[in-house]
This record gives C-alpha cells, structure tokens and sequence, in this order.
C-alpha cells in the first residue's frame, strides 16, 4: 500500500523513529491524529486506521470531514 496525501484529504504525513525505538506517524497539521508502531509501514498502515475513524466520527456527528484548505489561513 502506497497512501498519498489524498489518502489524507490533502494533510501531510510524517513518520519518524522516537528514542525508545517506537515509529511514529502523525498528520502534519493535526498532531493529534497519530499511530505508533514497530515499523514504519506498521505505523503508516495503523494512522489509516485512525484517519478512517476520525472520519466516521465526523459523518456521525454531521460534521464536515477536515481537508487541508480548511486549516490554512
């Protein structure tokens, strides 16, 4: 699997290997939707999993789905 930024609704995507070993992957402009795991693809594939429930969780609240534009100002 090779996610790219539309995968992300545009957000850019970070990965990167903390002190303890840990890989981590984030969205750039939201910190907080994040994933660790032991490798880098692991983490990559664990952040799709939370992106897609970041997203369900706005459809259920009738809530627009984030996207880049919307963070820049």
């Amino acid at each position: 699997m090779n996610p790219t930024t539309d995968d992300f609704n545009g957000f850019s995507i970070n990965i990167f290997q903390d002190e303890e070993g840990d890989w981590i992957a984030y969205l750039v402009e939201m910190p907080s939707v994040s994933a660790f795991a032991d490798s880098p693809q692991t983490a990559l594939n664990e952040l799709i999993v939370a992106w897609e429930g970041v997203k369900e969780s706005y459809r259920q609240h009738g809530e627009e789905i984030p996207h880049l534009a919307m963070t820049k100002n």
